[in-house]
Parts: C-alpha cells; structure tokens; sequence
C-alpha cells in the first residue's frame, strides 16, 4: 500500500550534510533523528549506520526494517521534513516492534506527527 520512492530518500552526502548542520537532533537511547523543515511536499529520509554496528549484513538488515518502519508511518507525518535518523549499538538486537516504539517516540519529541482528529 505504502511505498519508499526515490522521492522519499535522502542521498546525496550534501543532502545528508545539510541536514547534520542545520537541522535540530532528537535522542533516543536506540537512535538519533536529525530534522529539518522545508518547503517540500514530501517526507524525506536518510538512514546512517555506521560500520562499528555490525558486518554487512547487520547493516544491511537494520537499514531494511528503518525503511518499513519509515514505509508504515509515513503518511502520519508532516509534509516539508527532511530526516537523517542514526542508528546506534541497542537497535541491533531490537525487534520490527521496538523500531516502530523507536520511530513514533522520536517523531513525536521532533513535532513530526501530524494533529490526530481524534482527541487522544
């Protein structure tokens, strides 16, 4: 239903740079978010796992579940947002569910979620 198109990436080392310098960071003890706003109408997101996490496939595997867990949540953030979100050491042994907690928590410290008609 959801996808992650090209337009919803974050690439380019430049791209990436801009946002580490000019943008505000959210920590959490499994990750950290690095936001921007613009005028965009998209979501964009730009992953950062370093080589100390694990080989290859450790990686590869903890980039594979941010990009579901991005894919899913999509559509309940606010348009014009440019995140890096950095993976650190705890979010290896972490679970699909524990991502999710992960996202949501530092969605909602960085004011990316959008206002739910519902009262919550």
């Amino acid at each position: 239903m959801y996808s992650f198109r090209k337009i919803d990436r974050l690439k380019s080392k430049k791209s990436f740079q801009a946002v580490y310098n000019q943008g505000h960071s959210y920590v959490d003890g499994m990750s950290v978010f690095y936001v921007t706003r613009d005028q965009d109408e998209n979501v964009r997101l730009g992953l950062a796992v370093g080589k100390k996490l694990g080989c290859a496939v450790v990686r590869n595997h903890l980039k594979r579940m941010m990009r579901e867990v991005f894919r899913k949540h999509k559509n309940e953030l606010k348009n014009g947002s440019n995140i890096v979100w950095v993976a650190r050491r705890k979010l290896v042994q972490a679970d699909l569910e524990a991502f999710e907690r992960t996202f949501l928590r530092l969605a909602k410290k960085a004011a990316l979620l959008q206002e739910s008609g519902a009262g919550e």
